[in-house]
């Protein structure tokens, strides 16, 4: 069983309010180390006050609300759950927008994952398969939780995320899911901006891939990203959104992975900041094509595990152990895996790196 210190699991039911309310008081613990964990990051490696940040967050408001005002329910919610003011649990949200988007970027604070997806097309048993290592701040780790959602008139959700982020890595009833790499510009959108992990939620309640794209373009993204994402139908898109723009491509070949620079040729005109401060992004990208073209059967879960664990490049491996050599505040680790079967709706979890710790199958 997962230790239940790390990654403990919470369901929650009801109107958006009630759902951050349990989500706040039943992962207070969690939303303390997230608080914490941010606090110091925002001052130590970008010189951003606590303060300063939830006034920043605060200017999000009307566009959230204009996006979905659940959302804003349900962040009011997990502030009452926790004890915590509202802009405080806003700032949890726009941390990506505080320390990634423009001017304000730091380079060490990039988040360095690698994702993939594989379809029916070369999967045993013709399985969707999507998944990542999500790789971050090793604080941190003690202040993800694993969320159950039931939703009224929305699809279910599944997903882990830092307590107090209400969207993250997960999937849905409707049998769709979404992952997460960091990718930064020195470019800056103005005006009306949406938060990627507001986006993120949005993607997790839509019920199609189509809606799911449509989540998070139909407002500029204030900060770059990449979002791999499928659908228990058989299809995978790999979505890159930049400064203004953004890109999709299919699974032509029926599986796509991604670590931490812009591909698309659509987005070439991007100065691509993270792949000066991550360039073992082209290393871990690199590898995973490498190893899944070496395959001579369908895919399985356990070949994702493997491959998942590999430590070519080590420490800045698929892998990712936090490297000593670097300052504290560049070390990045890999903090959990996952594999989804949107079919099935359930996932694989490693609570570490996948090296040492064990898989569970968890399912609700």
């Amino acid at each position: 069983m997962i230790n239940k210190e790390l990654f403990p699991i919470i369901i929650a039911s009801g109107t958006p309010y009630e759902i951050g309310l349990i989500h706040g008081r039943e992962a207070k613990k969690q939303v303390d180390i997230s608080i914490s964990t941010y606090k110091a990051m925002f001052w130590d490696y970008s010189g951003i006050r606590w303060e300063d940040a939830c006034n920043y967050a605060r200017t999000f408001i009307p566009t959230i609300n204009e996006y979905d005002p659940d959302y804003m329910e349900e962040i009011r919610g997990i502030a009452d759950g926790s004890g915590y003011g509202i802009d405080e649990i806003l700032a949890l949200n726009v941390r990506s927008e505080i320390v990634l988007q423009g001017s304000q970027i730091n380079s060490s604070n990039t988040d360095g994952c690698t994702t993939f997806v594989f379809t029916p097309q070369v999967t045993e048993g013709g399985k969707t398969l999507l998944g990542q290592n999500w790789d971050w701040k090793m604080t941190e780790q003690a202040g993800c939780i694993i969320m159950h959602i039931r939703q009224e008139k929305k699809p279910d959700i599944t997903m882990v995320t830092e307590a107090g982020i209400i969207g993250k890595i997960g999937y849905n009833s409707a049998g769709i899911g979404v992952t997460l790499n960091a990718l930064s510009s020195n470019m800056k959108v103005e005006g009306k901006v949406l938060p990627l992990h507001i986006a993120m939620r949005g993607m997790l309640d839509s019920r199609t891939l189509s809606d799911m794209i449509r989540a998070t373009t139909c407002m500029n993204l204030s900060c770059c990203a990449h979002y791999m994402i499928a659908s228990s139908k058989g299809e995978g898109v790999s979505l890159e959104v930049g400064p203004g723009d953004f890109d999709a491509l299919y699974a032509e070949e029926g599986w796509l992975a991604h670590t931490n620079h812009f591909i698309t040729p659509r987005l070439m005109y991007v100065k691509d900041t993270t792949r000066v401060s991550l360039p073992d992004s082209f290393l871990r990208l690199g590898r995973m094509r490498t190893m899944v073209r070496a395959l001579n059967h369908k895919i399985r879960v356990a070949d994702i595990k493997e491959m998942m664990a590999d430590h070519t490049s080590y420490p800045d491996s698929i892998c990712r152990h936090e490297d000593v050599l670097e300052p504290e505040g560049k070390r990045l680790g890999t903090i959990f895996s996952i594999i989804m079967d949107l079919e099935r709706e359930e996932m694989y979890f490693a609570p570490g790196n996948p090296c040492t710790e064990e898989y569970h199958l968890i399912k609700f």
